[in-house]
């Protein structure tokens, strides 16, 4: 997937934004700066963003002596989406296609992306909901149902803690007695990790297992073995949020044989295009496997 010089700005503001979340230090926040330039400089402008992306995050990481510089906004939410999981659950359950919904919700969940927005509000998430049910979604809902109903076994790959809470009300409405859940394998921005499935209770509806890797999305030649053990039995792949649809979408069939379903939110102008997409919309994208 190509990258943009927008891209690269908007991981120049990410990179102060998280050197913040980590520690109050400018002398620290002027460091990872400098260090973010030059890894931009260095990779150059066609680097797809989740690879610079990493690289970026281990560096602040190790600048900021802090591991984990969003743990208390990835609790926060994931705090504050659980609050709210009986009325979500109500409005699935409540509704003229629960499936319709739960899908629409889920999507809605990904609004939750402090790489794009580190000052999100609760409200914020009140009007995604809102707005997810009411528009039109760019995409083929009946075909992911249809594709979901004729999976053997189905690999969930969750983005971000806080939506996490509305991939396992999704995945509570699939009733598929084969779907293993999948989280990153170490902390980066707020990405969703096994402590978050265990927070809000995925781990008791679903197997969980992580990525093994710190990558933006799902890079598989860096994924451990029991991922790859997984993916490869797997014939559905669902994938959601950005930084899973720019990874996965660069592997062709022989690489990535599954069909996958992308569900995520369009949130900035270079996805918008790049997938054919407007800015705003809930998508849907489905991609066929190989035969």
């Amino acid at each position: 997937m190509p990258s943009s010089i927008d891209c690269s700005l908007c991981l120049l503001r990410q990179s102060l934004e998280a050197s913040r979340f980590a520690t109050a230090d400018t002398n620290i926040h002027e460091q990872v700066i400098r260090e973010v330039m030059e890894s931009i400089l260095h990779y150059g402008f066609q680097t797809p963003p989740p690879v610079i992306g990493q690289k970026i995050h281990r560096s602040i990481r190790n600048i900021t002596n802090n591991p984990d510089p969003y743990l208390l906004v990835k609790q926060k939410f994931n705090a504050l989406m659980m609050s709210r999981i009986d009325h979500f659950r109500e409005l699935i359950d409540m509704s003229d296609d629960p499936f319709d919904t739960a899908v629409r919700l889920a999507i809605a969940g990904n609004t939750i992306d402090f790489a794009l927005r580190a000052n999100l509000e609760p409200k914020d998430i009140d009007e995604a909901v809102e707005q997810a049910l009411k528009q039109p979604i760019n995409g083929d809902v009946n075909e992911l149902r249809r594709t979901i109903e004729d999976a053997n076994q189905i690999l969930y790959l969750t983005d971000n803690s806080g939506e996490i809470v509305c991939d396992r009300l999704f995945i509570e409405r699939l009733s598929h007695k084969n779907i293993v859940a999948c989280v990153r394998g170490l902390p980066v921005i707020n990405d969703a990790t096994l402590d978050d499935a265990k927070q809000v209770g995925l781990t008791e509806i679903v197997s969980v297992i992580s990525n093994g890797t710190d990558a933006l999305g799902t890079m598989l030649e860096q994924c451990s073995e029991q991922f790859m053990s997984v993916f490869h039995k797997s014939d559905l792949i669902i994938s959601k949020g950005l930084g899973n649809y720019e990874t996965l979408i660069c592997y062709d069939q022989t690489i990535l044989p599954q069909q996958v379903a992308f569900l995520f939110k369009a949130k900035c102008a270079f996805i918008a295009n790049y997938s054919d997409t407007k800015l705003g919309d809930c998508v849907v994208r489905m991609r066929e496997g190989k035969s």
